[in-house]
């Protein structure tokens, strides 16, 4: 699969790994033309690591994400536990990169160094990402953010109960659970983004706030879908194919067809950003404008039509 975003780095569970991504981070920063911005992206990646360290487990990595005008550091780790503050110690450059335990300063710093800052769930709960937006030089903005702010998503379950809403029958043939799973994990993670860059600057992503809010109601839909849990078990059992049938609440043609639209001009609008890789492999983004298409089709009266394509991703030497 590939990674959402073209800038990442895997690091030592060791001390070192503090120094290590400073360097990588003002590496990056000045490959994009943000020297501005190194000073307190440093000294932000240098906590966070440091936290990750003492508080978490490995593996872990830093990235960068947002775009150029907008970049943001994260750290993940593979701990659901929330970051842990901690008390001010010493200044940076009293800092041995070999004596860690001397150099976790609190993510109050991160925020002082930051214009946002956030920390937010993976969609399966397995690992956390801590993130920042540093600010320039000069720069005194708000600092706006959630230490804590987990994505919303996370822990609820797929209600059973429709309502009193109108429902409407769709049939999913042949569709490839492997697959399928990847796709899934692709929507997870350009959500994520998405959401993000609504956040830091809706006036300049209005595309991102616009998918924002179709995801938002795609998600209600789904809540009171029935049929998901089908998908769930073809996906843990490994199957090649299934066929599914669902039912779901009649606005939901509307609502999938708006995404498969809406990701269409996402993929033009981003196809140049030097930190972000917003589209999949293109059997990825065939498979996602079959299903889409299929509940838009099914939803005017369209017999459905079975998915042909493959039913894996195929690598090649």
């Amino acid at each position: 699969m590939v990674p959402l975003t073209k800038r990442s780095l895997v690091l030592p569970a060791s001390p070192p790994s503090v120094k290590l991504a400073r360097s990588w981070v003002t590496r990056v920063l000045a490959e994009i033309g943000r020297d501005d911005l190194v000073e307190s992206a440093a000294l932000g990646v240098s906590e966070l690591v440091t936290n990750a360290l003492i508080h978490s487990q490995p593996p872990l990595s830093v990235r960068i994400r947002g775009t150029v005008d907008h970049p943001r550091i994260e750290v993940v780790d593979s701990s659901p536990v929330p970051p842990q503050r901690s008390e001010m110690s010493p200044e940076p450059e009293d800092v041995d990169d070999l004596n860690v335990t001397t150099f976790g300063r609190g993510l109050d710093l991160v925020a002082m160094m930051s214009a946002r800052w956030g920390s937010d769930l993976a969609h399966d709960g397995s690992s956390k990402s801590v993130w920042f937006e540093p600010q320039g030089d000069g720069d005194h903005g708000g600092r706006t953010g959630e230490i804590f702010d987990f994505d919303p998503d996370f822990g609820l379950e797929d209600s059973t109960e429709a309502g009193d809403e109108p429902q409407l029958n769709i049939r999913l043939l042949r569709l490839p659970p492997r697959l399928f799973s990847l796709l899934r994990t692709f929507y997870y993670e350009t959500r994520r983004e998405l959401r993000l860059l609504s956040l830091t600057s809706p006036e300049n992503y209005p595309l991102a706030h616009e998918m924002t809010a179709a995801y938002v109601q795609a998600d209600r839909e789904r809540r009171v879908a029935v049929g998901v849990s089908t998908l769930d078990q073809a996906i843990a059992d490994n199957l090649e194919t299934v066929d599914l049938d669902y039912l779901v609440p009649a606005t939901a043609p509307v609502t999938m067809a708006r995404l498969r639209d809406l990701y269409v001009e996402i993929y033009r609008e981003f196809a140049d950003e030097h930190l972000l890789a917003l589209r999949p492999p293109e059997v990825i983004v065939e498979l996602q404008n079959w299903y889409f298409t299929e509940f838009e089709r099914q939803g005017r009266g369209d017999a459905p039509l079975p998915w042909d394509g493959p039913t894996s991703v195929v690598t090649t030497a």
